[in-house]
C-alpha cells in the first residue's frame, strides 16, 4: 500500500465528521481534500476509521467519486440544518444502501455489513456513524466557533470546547481579540 501524508485538519474525528471536514477554510483559503479522484484516494488511504474495509481503497472511479462527494454534502447539510426535512430525506438515502446484520455464534455476536453497491460503502459507514454519534453524544457535536467549517466531537471534560483546535482557530481568535484590544488602547 502506498504511503501518504495525512491531509486532515482534525485527524482524530469520527468518520462522519472526518468526511464532512474534507472541506474547510483557513487563512490560506478554501480547501477540499477530495476534490479529485487522486485526492480521494489519498484521503481514503489515510483514514484510520477505514482500515477494516480494504475494499474501500478501490473506490476511486468516477462513479464512486461522485457518490462519496454527494454523501459528504448530505452529511454537511444535515449538520448545518439538523431539522430540515430535505436534509433529513437526503441523509436517509445514505442509509438505504446498507445494513448491519447481527448473528449469534458460539463465539458470541458477530456483525456483518451488507452493502448493495460498493460505491455507497463510505456514505453508509459515515451515515451509520453519524446516527451512533447523535444517539450517544449529540450534545458533544459542534461546529467550530471560528467559522472555518470544521465540525468536532467535544471530548473535553466539561463539554465547553468552542474551537476545532486550540492551535488552529483558538489561537487565531485569541490573537484577533488581543490585536483589537491593543488597537483600542492606542
Amino acid at each position: 500500500m502506498p504511503q501518504y501524508n495525512d491531509p486532515r485538519p482534525l485527524p482524530a474525528e469520527p468518520l462522519a465528521l472526518d468526511l464532512v471536514n474534507t472541506r474547510y477554510t483557513d487563512p490560506r483559503g478554501h480547501h477540499d481534500l477530495i476534490n479529485t479522484r487522486a485526492a480521494l484516494n489519498r484521503w481514503l488511504h489515510t483514514s484510520p476509521a477505514l482500515t477494516h474495509y480494504p475494499d474501500i481503497y478501490r473506490l476511486s472511479d468516477e462513479y464512486a467519486f461522485t457518490i462519496i462527494r454527494d454523501a459528504r454534502d448530505s452529511l454537511a447539510r444535515l449538520l448545518a440544518r439538523p431539522g430540515d426535512p430535505a436534509a433529513l430525506e437526503r441523509f436517509n438515502r445514505l442509509l438505504v444502501h446498507g445494513r448491519t446484520r447481527r448473528e449469534l455464534t458460539p463465539a458470541g455476536i458477530t456483525h456483518h455489513l451488507d452493502i448493495d453497491d460498493p460505491a455507497h460503502l463510505l456514505g453508509y459507514l459515515a451515515a451509520d456513524n453519524y446516527v451512533s454519534l447523535i444517539t450517544e453524544k449529540s450534545h458533544r457535536l459542534h461546529a467550530c466557533a471560528n467559522a472555518c467549517g470544521l465540525y468536532f466531537l467535544d471530548t473535553s471534560r466539561n463539554g465547553t470546547r468552542r474551537w476545532c483546535s486550540h492551535d488552529r482557530c483558538g489561537n487565531r481568535v485569541r490573537a484577533a481579540r488581543h490585536y483589537a484590544r491593543s488597537k483600542i488602547r492606542t
